[in-house]
């Protein structure tokens, strides 16, 4: 039995390959889908129709393993595959390093582990974004921990350099990432220098609220980078030891307020001729009884309140008060 072959040769395919030749090789096989699978990063998805669009806008003769740079030049957007119905029905072709194929879209789903690059384990922390999870070499789990491949890769920014707030039992850390190339980053710990920083910022705001505060008196600040000669208002500014020059703050001199004078009070002489004042002899007080109030015979309604309270108070008074 005959076995019709294809008409087509897929070990000419490369990353290499020009996306012109990889256009005319998704013709050739009747496919509506091609992908290409970087050595690092995820799987770039894109119709034919795309890869028209592509092929027209100058990019014809641009390799195909430039595709992550087009894109990061918002040429096109990759599909999603999650985004495509029966992704296991449909094929297309597949360019990665080690050759072409033809497999179903599944595959760009889940893919197999990538392909880490020859350099991967030299003593250098590397962290690579593949398929939105982010891993570590050896080195960089050495010296950070396996706390940063719970990041999510896709959450990622996307720029060449930015930093990442790390927390863990050791406490905060900010770990920087810069972009060595598609997907794959040199990370390094900032957290002492972004320490040194904030701490700087901290005393810069002290210092501020201190010249607002010495403005606000009518004083005056001026900086300096050699002390000033025959003044001692200026102060010498230092930090970790380095000395970073001199400032000189006047305060506006306060004016001596000047105390009233006592005035001392005028002696008053006193009148001439003016007797001896006679003092009355004492009287010796008697020591009467205690008064019993004894209430018979309705005396109580005869004594009015007034009267009642002075009784209870043990005073005497004339009979004619009571009649």
């Amino acid at each position: 039995m005959n076995v019709n072959k294809p008409s087509y040769d897929l070990s000419s395919l490369t990353p290499d390959s020009t996306l012109e030749f990889f256009l005319r090789t998704v013709y050739q096989t009747a496919l509506e889908y091609a992908v290409y699978i970087p050595e690092v990063g995820d799987a770039i998805i894109m119709s034919k129709g795309q890869l028209i669009s592509i092929v027209g806008r100058n990019c014809a003769d641009s390799m195909i393993k430039r595709l992550p740079q087009i894109i990061e030049r918002n040429i096109f957007v990759p599909l999603n595959p999650n985004e495509i119905d029966y992704p296991e029905e449909i094929n297309a072709l597949y360019v990665k390093n080690t050759g072409a194929f033809i497999n179903t879209l599944e595959l760009a789903l889940y893919p197999d582990e990538p392909q880490y690059p020859e350099w991967w384990n030299a003593p250098v922390p590397f962290a690579m974004s593949s398929r939105g999870i982010l891993k570590l070499n050896e080195t960089a789990i050495k010296m950070f921990g396996t706390g940063l491949e719970q990041l999510n890769a896709q959450e990622l920014p996307e720029r060449d350099e930015f930093i990442v707030k790390l927390e863990g039992l050791n406490g905060t850390r900010f770990i920087a990432f810069r972009k060595l190339k598609p997907g794959i980053f040199t990370i390094d710990d900032y957290t002492e220098d972004l320490t040194d920083a904030q701490d700087i910022t901290w005393w810069a705001a002290v210092g501020r609220t201190w010249v607002k505060e010495i403005e606000a008196k009518g004083g005056t600040w001026q900086r300096l980078e050699t002390p000033p000669e025959g003044k001692k208002t200026f102060r010498a500014c230092e930090w970790n030891g380095q000395l970073q020059g001199y400032i000189n703050v006047e305060l506006p001199t306060k004016k001596k307020s000047v105390a009233p004078k006592k005035v001392e009070p005028a002696k008053i002489s006193p009148p001439e001729n003016i007797p001896e004042p006679v003092m009355p002899e004492p009287v010796h007080e008697i020591m009467q009884p205690e008064p019993q109030l004894q209430i018979t015979d309705g005396v109580i309604d005869k004594i009015g309140p007034q009267a009642m309270a002075l009784l209870a108070a043990g005073q005497n008074h004339d009979n004619d008060f009571f009649m």
